[in-house]
């Protein structure tokens, strides 16, 4: 198989739903080559795109099987990609079809970005989505959903660090804004439960007056390491057709080192979290605060959350759970191709 994935291991999307997958996949008979996108300057960004879609075209002659991750084509390299002999399957984690928000982008862009995922979607074997919303944004029904998975084995619980109580959130600064509109039941927490810090991992930090703000810059080295000593994993969302199609891999995270997460009931996150056995699900600010202090305050019950967390990821979002499953889907997809 030939991936072609949206970016390198540094992206969490290139890291989870193509790299996480190659050990398992070889062990059942089917190798992955993984044809990272070229790297080049800035001011040679378009020239290093043309380069980078004529060379996934004449790398995809060569491959028995395609797999494109969340990458999409301008015409006609759409067209060329699909007119390989290999079947071609096409993985998204993100609505894609639509512009990402908060961007200054030009007339018509909205357009484009549903026209290039229609496109690739279009011709593909098989879309394999990452939940059921943006399943149903495919043009046919040559689809199946497999949530994004993480290594068991590698997120696993440790003892708590000794200190005061920690609140976590992990992400891009993008999805900062988020995290800002909690300012107020954060400051609240705050007072109610003096010392406590809450540890922000990602590229920049937030603002958040009266609030204790551990930083922690991001790592691919330490991306298990920081969220070591949280006694709560924060998700909160607002509620928009983008944040409806994310695949709640925040929340599985957390979730999968035992930590109990406090999402928005957003999407996905109804599949993930069962308000009140393995999490919580709050949406006013009042019961954000009674949701979170209530994880402060009770040790026991934060740990009993956090087993069914744990207990949750281990049978439905694990290596162990899906790759299985992705391998069925690429074996049958060959046979197809080749009667």
């Amino acid at each position: 198989m030939l991936a072609l994935p949206v970016g390198d291991e540094r992206g969490a999307s290139t890291r989870y739903r193509v790299l996480a997958h190659r050990r398992m996949l070889a062990a059942e008979g089917l190798a992955t080559e993984v044809l990272f996108p070229l790297k080049a300057a800035a001011s040679r960004s378009r020239f290093k795109r043309v380069r980078d879609l004529m060379r996934d075209v004449r790398a995809a002659r060569r491959a028995r099987l395609l797999f494109v991750q969340r990458k999409t084509y301008p015409a006609p390299f759409d067209r060329l990609l699909a007119a390989s002999a290999a079947p071609l399957v096409y993985d998204v984690d993100d609505a894609i079809y639509l512009p990402p928000p908060g961007r200054d982008l030009p007339a018509g862009a909205a357009r484009r970005y549903r026209e290039q995922f229609q496109a690739i979607a279009g011709r593909a074997d098989l879309v394999i989505c990452g939940n059921e919303v943006l399943a149903a944004e495919v043009p046919h029904e040559r689809v199946a959903v497999l949530p994004t998975a993480v290594d068991t084995d590698r997120f696993r619980p440790s003892p708590r660090e000794a200190g005061p109580p920690r609140l976590g959130w992990v992400g891009h600064s993008d999805n900062l804004p988020f995290l800002e509109r909690l300012a107020e039941p954060l400051r609240e927490l705050t007072r109610r439960h003096p010392g406590l810090e809450l540890i922000v991992v990602a590229d920049r930090e937030p603002q958040l007056p009266g609030v204790n703000i551990r930083f922690r810059p991001w790592s691919l080295a330490g991306e298990v390491k920081v969220f070591q000593g949280i006694d709560a994993g924060l998700m909160p969302l607002d509620d928009t057709p983008w944040t409806r199609a994310k695949c709640a891999f925040k929340a599985i995270q957390y979730m999968a080192l035992g930590i109990p997460a406090v999402a928005s009931p957003v999407g996905m996150n109804h599949e993930v979290i069962r308000s009140g056995e393995n999490g919580y699900l709050p949406e006013t600010d009042t019961e954000w605060v009674e949701c979170v202090d209530g994880l402060l305050g009770d040790r026991q019950k934060a740990g009993a959350l956090g087993a069914a967390a744990r207990e949750t990821v281990e049978a439905r979002y694990s290596l162990r759970a899906v790759t299985p499953r992705l391998a069925k889907l690429l074996r049958e997809l060959l046979e197809r191709s080749s009667r």
